[in-house]
């Protein structure tokens, strides 16, 4: 039973990843929530959904999942893996790759 709850959440935590990717945050945010809802201790969805917060402007918001991320215990190699993306990125338009 377990198991299968953990298969529900990374199915709505992978959703909400590709809608965000798509750039519907909205979509990403319930797909993020509904993970939470089910495994609360799921500290990057928090993180995830704080990304998602703080673009569509929602700082408060962002502040508090990015916090609530930190408590529980971020996945390390998820916020890692993302900096040296945007560190790519950055290097690229820069004109600099």
């Amino acid at each position: 039973m377990q198991e299968r709850n953990q298969e529900v959440v990374n199915k709505y935590y992978t959703r909400g990843m590709a809608a965000s990717k798509k750039g519907e945050l909205e979509l990403a945010i319930a797909d993020y929530t509904k993970a939470i809802a089910l495994n609360p201790e799921f500290a990057d969805a928090y993180y995830r959904r704080s990304k998602a917060w703080l673009h569509l402007g929602e700082t408060e918001k962002a502040k508090a999942d990015m916090q609530i991320a930190s408590n529980i215990g971020i996945n390390s190699s998820t916020v890692l893996d993302e900096t040296l993306r945007n560190y790519a990125r950055a290097w690229k338009v820069l004109g600099n790759v």
